[in-house]
């Protein structure tokens, strides 16, 4: 290492792997100036957590964490869940969230709150360049202390697609200005929409058990496992009990998949054709439904517990005994 030092120029981040698994040695090579020192055998995983750690500025504002819903088909619910999602982390957290719906033409999250946009989402991401907290601010609704969202009235007028640049900037954005950002997705593909998969903490997919949506979300899984490793997918079964006698089984979908439904979902269209007209989430009008508890559940998967996103944003997973000092004050 003492040899290492001679060459390599100042300013640089040095990352040692070895055999030796030893308070003593780490300490040492932590003096000598290495950033950080991990134990072999490492995944690609390890050393890509240990370099974003490096580079990671102290300094930087805490970013949240983004969770995006997308349909497996249309028509599955993954709009509704994620508004009720939003909604529910923000009651479970008393932190701030903001729920973006994508859906720049047909999106319900401002109706499904009973709010009117004065100003599209759309409108927001004609530019990048001028996306910025103040015009963030300005477009957002609020809906209770701590839930935003940022909608659309509904409109058939032409708009012009925004750049994959404007997305992830105003996604960036609100990430920096509260712990959970909510992305509803609509159902399509493009360079935008596979930004937001790729930027966001975790990836909610909705299907309902039939063939069609079973291949689709193993497409969707797919595509994220050959881009992020280590990406966080989690999938949900909607409308369940629609078609009893015919639909594919949780099973199907699991041993498909390689995952375990995280929640499964009733099909109840009385209960959600009367919240939607009441403008209400489920945690207001049907508190003692099951759904209700299920929603609470899962939003605890998703980090529902206070300081959980902070916790998120600060970066990687080390192993409890390589804590480095804690530098004087």
């Amino acid at each position: 290492m003492e040899a290492l030092a001679e060459v390599v120029e100042p300013g640089r981040k040095v990352i040692v792997v070895g055999g030796v698994n030893d308070v003593q040695a780490y300490r040492r090579l932590i003096s000598q100036g290495v950033s950080e020192y991990l134990v072999a055998p490492v995944s690609s995983e390890d050393v890509a957590n240990a370099i974003i750690a490096c580079v990671k500025d102290p300094g930087a504002a805490a970013r949240g964490r983004v969770i995006s819903f997308i349909g497996a088909r249309g028509g599955v619910g993954s709009s509704t869940l994620a508004v009720n999602m939003a909604w529910t982390l923000a009651e479970l957290t008393q932190e701030a969230v903001i729920a973006i719906d994508l859906d720049l033409n047909f999106g319900t999250m401002g109706l499904s709150l009973n709010l009117d946009p004065k100003q599209s989402v759309a409108d927001a991401l004609t530019d990048s360049d001028r996306i910025d907290s103040v015009l963030v601010e300005r477009t957002m609704m609020e809906h209770g202390p701590n839930l935003s969202i940022l909608s659309t009235a509904g409109s058939l007028k032409e708009l012009v697609p925004p750049s994959a640049e404007a997305v992830e900037r105003l996604v960036d954005i609100c990430r920096t200005m509260a712990p959970f950002v909510v992305v509803d997705l609509p159902r399509r593909w493009n360079a935008w929409v596979t930004g937001t998969l790729l930027q966001s903490d975790e990836v909610v997919i909705v299907a309902s058990p039939d063939l069609a949506n079973l291949r689709d979300a193993r497409q969707l899984v797919e595509w994220q496992k050959a881009r992020r490793s280590n990406a966080a997918t989690k999938l949900v079964i909607s409308k369940s009990d629609a078609a009893k006698r015919n639909q594919l089984s949780t099973k199907d979908f699991q041993d498909t998949l390689g995952t375990v439904p995280s929640m499964t979902i009733g099909f109840d269209a009385t209960l959600f054709a009367q919240l939607m007209n009441n403008g209400q989430m489920i945690g207001e009008g049907a508190k003692a439904h099951k759904l209700n508890e299920q929603l609470r559940q899962f939003a605890r998967q998703l980090g529902a517990r206070r300081g959980i996103a902070k916790e998120s944003a600060k970066g990687l997973k080390l192993m409890t005994w390589l804590k480095r000092p804690k530098s004087p004050a």
